[in-house]
Protein backbone atom coordinates (compact mmCIF):
# COMPACT_ATOMS: atom_id res chain seq x y z
CA UNK A 1 0.00 0.00 0.00
CA UNK A 2 1.57 3.29 -1.19
CA UNK A 3 2.18 6.27 1.24
CA UNK A 4 0.31 8.12 -1.36
CA UNK A 5 -2.61 6.97 -1.34
CA UNK A 6 -5.33 9.34 0.18
CA UNK A 7 -9.02 10.03 1.13
CA UNK A 8 -11.43 12.31 -1.23
CA UNK A 9 -11.74 14.53 1.89
CA UNK A 10 -10.42 17.62 -0.32
CA UNK A 11 -12.31 16.59 -3.18
CA UNK A 12 -15.24 16.52 -1.73
CA UNK A 13 -14.47 20.25 0.07
CA UNK A 14 -13.57 21.15 -3.38
CA UNK A 15 -16.93 19.81 -4.53
CA UNK A 16 -19.19 21.86 -2.34
CA UNK A 17 -17.28 25.11 -2.73
CA UNK A 18 -17.77 24.64 -6.65
CA UNK A 19 -21.45 23.70 -6.10
CA UNK A 20 -21.74 26.90 -3.92
CA UNK A 21 -20.47 29.18 -5.78
CA UNK A 22 -22.93 27.85 -8.90
CA UNK A 23 -25.87 28.43 -6.56
CA UNK A 24 -24.78 32.30 -5.94
CA UNK A 25 -24.27 32.61 -9.83
CA UNK A 26 -28.02 31.24 -10.89
CA UNK A 27 -29.55 33.20 -7.85
CA UNK A 28 -27.69 36.47 -8.98
CA UNK A 29 -28.78 35.71 -12.52
CA UNK A 30 -32.28 35.16 -11.46
CA UNK A 31 -32.44 38.61 -10.19
CA UNK A 32 -30.59 40.32 -12.52
CA UNK A 33 -33.42 38.84 -15.06
CA UNK A 34 -35.82 40.60 -12.71
CA UNK A 35 -34.14 43.71 -13.01
CA UNK A 36 -35.49 46.85 -15.39
CA UNK A 37 -32.99 45.74 -17.99
CA UNK A 38 -35.37 44.36 -21.26
CA UNK A 39 -33.32 45.49 -24.53
CA UNK A 40 -30.34 44.16 -26.21
CA UNK A 41 -26.92 44.68 -25.50
CA UNK A 42 -26.01 44.36 -29.45
CA UNK A 43 -26.70 47.48 -30.30
CA UNK A 44 -24.01 49.98 -27.56
CA UNK A 45 -21.72 49.73 -24.82
CA UNK A 46 -22.81 49.26 -21.82
CA UNK A 47 -22.05 49.51 -17.97
CA UNK A 48 -22.30 46.66 -15.50
CA UNK A 49 -21.44 44.42 -12.41
CA UNK A 50 -20.40 41.23 -13.37
CA UNK A 51 -20.65 37.79 -11.13
CA UNK A 52 -18.22 35.18 -12.43
CA UNK A 53 -16.31 31.71 -11.35
CA UNK A 54 -13.05 31.67 -12.77
CA UNK A 55 -11.24 27.99 -13.44
CA UNK A 56 -7.40 27.19 -14.83
CA UNK A 57 -5.58 24.49 -15.57
CA UNK A 58 -1.55 25.53 -15.57
CA UNK A 59 1.51 24.21 -16.13
CA UNK A 60 4.21 25.48 -14.21
CA UNK A 61 7.68 27.43 -14.33
CA UNK A 62 10.60 28.61 -13.09
CA UNK A 63 11.21 27.42 -9.26
CA UNK A 64 7.51 25.90 -9.11
CA UNK A 65 8.29 23.26 -11.09
CA UNK A 66 11.29 21.91 -9.54
CA UNK A 67 8.09 21.33 -6.43
CA UNK A 68 4.75 20.84 -7.96
CA UNK A 69 3.46 19.45 -11.36
CA UNK A 70 -0.37 20.37 -12.96
CA UNK A 71 -2.55 22.24 -10.83
CA UNK A 72 -5.86 23.18 -11.22
CA UNK A 73 -7.65 26.75 -10.35
CA UNK A 74 -10.75 27.99 -8.89
CA UNK A 75 -12.40 30.40 -7.82
CA UNK A 76 -15.09 33.87 -7.83
CA UNK A 77 -14.38 37.39 -9.42
CA UNK A 78 -16.12 40.27 -9.12
CA UNK A 79 -15.89 43.28 -12.35
CA UNK A 80 -16.84 46.04 -12.98
CA UNK A 81 -17.46 46.87 -16.72
CA UNK A 82 -17.80 50.60 -17.90
CA UNK A 83 -19.20 52.13 -20.43
CA UNK A 84 -15.98 52.65 -22.83
CA UNK A 85 -15.45 48.75 -22.38
CA UNK A 86 -12.72 48.76 -19.21
CA UNK A 87 -13.01 46.18 -16.45
CA UNK A 88 -11.97 46.60 -12.80
CA UNK A 89 -12.27 43.52 -11.00
CA UNK A 90 -10.87 41.56 -7.39
CA UNK A 91 -10.80 37.57 -7.64
CA UNK A 92 -9.81 35.11 -5.36
CA UNK A 93 -8.21 31.42 -6.30
CA UNK A 94 -8.00 28.01 -4.61
CA UNK A 95 -4.92 26.46 -5.81
CA UNK A 96 -4.94 22.82 -5.78
CA UNK A 97 -3.02 19.85 -7.55
CA UNK A 98 -2.15 16.23 -6.21
CA UNK A 99 1.55 16.41 -8.07
CA UNK A 100 4.47 17.49 -5.34
CA UNK A 101 7.99 16.28 -7.11
CA UNK A 102 9.59 15.70 -3.64
CA UNK A 103 7.42 14.49 -1.46
CA UNK A 104 9.55 10.95 -0.44
CA UNK A 105 12.54 13.05 0.31
CA UNK A 106 10.99 15.70 2.35
CA UNK A 107 9.74 13.16 4.76
CA UNK A 108 12.35 10.62 4.39
CA UNK A 109 13.51 10.99 8.07
CA UNK A 110 10.19 9.79 9.61
CA UNK A 111 9.51 7.48 7.15
CA UNK A 112 10.83 3.34 7.33
CA UNK A 113 13.34 1.98 5.28
CA UNK A 114 10.70 0.44 3.13
CA UNK A 115 9.29 4.42 2.71
CA UNK A 116 6.10 4.37 4.53
CA UNK A 117 4.86 6.21 7.57
CA UNK A 118 4.32 4.52 11.01
CA UNK A 119 1.00 5.10 13.16
CA UNK A 120 0.51 5.48 16.51
CA UNK A 121 -0.63 1.95 16.39
CA UNK A 122 2.68 0.22 14.50
CA UNK A 123 1.03 0.25 11.44
CA UNK A 124 1.80 1.18 8.14
CA UNK A 125 -0.44 5.26 7.69
CA UNK A 126 -1.39 6.02 4.23
CA UNK A 127 -0.20 9.81 3.69
CA UNK A 128 -1.11 11.88 0.58
CA UNK A 129 1.16 15.00 -0.34
CA UNK A 130 -1.25 17.35 -2.18
CA UNK A 131 -0.40 21.46 -3.25
CA UNK A 132 -2.66 23.88 -2.20
CA UNK A 133 -2.37 27.33 -2.23
CA UNK A 134 -4.29 30.73 -2.42
CA UNK A 135 -4.23 34.17 -4.07
CA UNK A 136 -5.98 37.44 -4.59
CA UNK A 137 -5.69 40.00 -7.09
CA UNK A 138 -6.83 43.22 -8.09
CA UNK A 139 -7.33 43.76 -12.35
CA UNK A 140 -7.68 45.99 -14.76
CA UNK A 141 -8.47 44.79 -18.40
CA UNK A 142 -9.73 46.32 -21.51
CA UNK A 143 -12.19 44.78 -24.08
CA UNK A 144 -11.86 45.22 -27.73
CA UNK A 145 -14.84 44.46 -29.93
CA UNK A 146 -13.62 42.27 -32.63
CA UNK A 147 -15.24 39.32 -34.89
CA UNK A 148 -18.79 41.46 -35.53
CA UNK A 149 -20.56 40.03 -32.17
CA UNK A 150 -21.30 43.24 -30.12
CA UNK A 151 -19.91 46.34 -29.10
CA UNK A 152 -19.35 44.01 -25.50
CA UNK A 153 -17.72 41.42 -26.51
CA UNK A 154 -14.16 40.76 -28.57
CA UNK A 155 -10.63 40.63 -27.31
CA UNK A 156 -10.16 40.66 -24.03
CA UNK A 157 -6.65 41.75 -22.70
CA UNK A 158 -5.96 41.76 -18.64
CA UNK A 159 -3.15 42.32 -16.09
CA UNK A 160 -3.80 41.70 -12.31
CA UNK A 161 -1.56 42.09 -9.10
CA UNK A 162 -1.88 40.89 -6.07
CA UNK A 163 -0.61 38.49 -3.31
CA UNK A 164 -0.30 34.42 -3.19
CA UNK A 165 0.71 31.57 -0.93
CA UNK A 166 1.61 27.45 -1.64
CA UNK A 167 2.75 25.01 0.80
CA UNK A 168 2.13 21.25 0.88
CA UNK A 169 -0.72 19.89 2.99
CA UNK A 170 -0.15 16.21 4.27
CA UNK A 171 -3.35 14.78 4.53
CA UNK A 172 -2.61 11.83 7.14
CA UNK A 173 -5.32 9.15 7.28
CA UNK A 174 -7.16 8.80 10.88
CA UNK A 175 -4.63 11.41 12.00
CA UNK A 176 -2.82 8.73 12.76
CA UNK A 177 0.78 10.14 12.48
CA UNK A 178 2.04 12.95 15.44
CA UNK A 179 5.32 13.45 13.36
CA UNK A 180 2.90 15.36 10.28
CA UNK A 181 0.12 16.23 12.82
CA UNK A 182 0.21 20.06 15.11
CA UNK A 183 2.62 22.47 14.28
CA UNK A 184 4.91 19.15 13.32
CA UNK A 185 3.89 19.68 9.63
CA UNK A 186 4.73 22.94 9.67
CA UNK A 187 8.25 21.92 8.97
CA UNK A 188 7.30 19.65 6.53
CA UNK A 189 4.74 22.04 4.30
CA UNK A 190 7.59 24.43 2.47
CA UNK A 191 4.62 27.52 3.47
CA UNK A 192 5.78 30.37 0.82
CA UNK A 193 3.95 33.55 0.20
CA UNK A 194 4.33 36.97 -1.79
CA UNK A 195 3.84 39.23 -4.94
CA UNK A 196 2.35 38.03 -8.05
CA UNK A 197 1.39 39.04 -10.96
CA UNK A 198 -1.02 38.08 -14.31
CA UNK A 199 -1.38 38.87 -17.67
CA UNK A 200 -4.00 37.40 -20.01
CA UNK A 201 -5.34 37.62 -23.35
CA UNK A 202 -8.37 36.24 -24.55
CA UNK A 203 -11.84 36.19 -25.36
CA UNK A 204 -14.74 37.83 -23.89
CA UNK A 205 -18.46 37.41 -24.83
CA UNK A 206 -21.42 38.92 -23.23
CA UNK A 207 -25.14 38.47 -24.86
CA UNK A 208 -28.92 38.89 -24.10
CA UNK A 209 -28.87 35.75 -22.63
CA UNK A 210 -27.91 36.57 -19.64
CA UNK A 211 -26.75 33.17 -17.52
CA UNK A 212 -24.64 32.48 -20.72
CA UNK A 213 -21.52 34.17 -20.93
CA UNK A 214 -18.23 33.69 -20.60
CA UNK A 215 -14.68 34.56 -21.11
CA UNK A 216 -11.50 31.98 -22.66
CA UNK A 217 -7.94 33.51 -21.67
CA UNK A 218 -4.29 32.39 -21.81
CA UNK A 219 -3.05 33.42 -18.58
CA UNK A 220 0.92 33.52 -17.41
CA UNK A 221 1.32 34.71 -13.55
CA UNK A 222 4.47 35.57 -12.16
CA UNK A 223 5.22 34.95 -8.14
CA UNK A 224 7.84 36.50 -6.14
CA UNK A 225 7.87 34.19 -2.89
CA UNK A 226 9.94 33.16 -0.09
CA UNK A 227 9.65 30.03 2.32
CA UNK A 228 8.55 31.05 5.82
CA UNK A 229 8.87 27.73 7.98
CA UNK A 230 12.07 26.08 9.46
CA UNK A 231 12.65 23.09 7.68
CA UNK A 232 12.56 19.66 9.79
CA UNK A 233 14.29 17.77 6.72
CA UNK A 234 16.86 20.41 6.23
CA UNK A 235 17.19 21.26 9.86
CA UNK A 236 17.05 25.34 8.31
CA UNK A 237 15.29 27.17 6.68
CA UNK A 238 15.42 28.92 3.21
CA UNK A 239 15.26 32.75 2.49
CA UNK A 240 16.56 32.93 -0.78
CA UNK A 241 13.85 34.31 -3.47
CA UNK A 242 11.12 32.08 -5.53
CA UNK A 243 10.35 32.97 -9.27
CA UNK A 244 7.29 30.79 -9.12
CA UNK A 245 5.65 30.97 -12.63
CA UNK A 246 2.36 29.01 -14.05
CA UNK A 247 0.96 29.14 -17.37
CA UNK A 248 -2.49 28.16 -17.73
CA UNK A 249 -6.11 28.09 -19.93
CA UNK A 250 -8.91 29.92 -18.11
CA UNK A 251 -12.07 29.98 -18.59
CA UNK A 252 -14.87 31.82 -16.68
CA UNK A 253 -18.60 31.45 -16.66
CA UNK A 254 -20.46 35.24 -16.19
CA UNK A 255 -23.37 36.80 -14.72
CA UNK A 256 -23.65 40.51 -15.35
CA UNK A 257 -26.30 42.51 -12.96
CA UNK A 258 -27.69 44.64 -15.65
CA UNK A 259 -28.58 47.94 -13.73
CA UNK A 260 -30.77 49.47 -16.69
CA UNK A 261 -30.76 49.05 -20.26
CA UNK A 262 -29.11 51.04 -23.10
CA UNK A 263 -30.37 54.48 -23.92
CA UNK A 264 -31.12 52.77 -27.44
CA UNK A 265 -33.54 50.53 -25.89
CA UNK A 266 -35.79 53.27 -24.33
CA UNK A 267 -37.03 54.59 -27.97
CA UNK A 268 -40.39 52.86 -28.44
Amino acid sequence: MSIFAGSNRELNMLQRIFYKLILILILSGFVSQQSKAQGSVTDSVISTFILQVNYAYQVPGGDMADDYGHNSMIGPEFTYKTNKNWLWGLEANFIFGNDVKKAAEIIDQITSDQGFVIGLDGTFTNVRPMERGFSMLGKVGKVIPAFNINPNSGIVFNFGVGYTQHKIRWDVEGNNAPQLGGDYKKGYDRFSEGFIMSQSLGLFYLGDARLWNFKAALEVQEAFTTMKRYNFDTMGGDSKSRVDLLFGIKLSWMIPLYGRAPKAMYYF
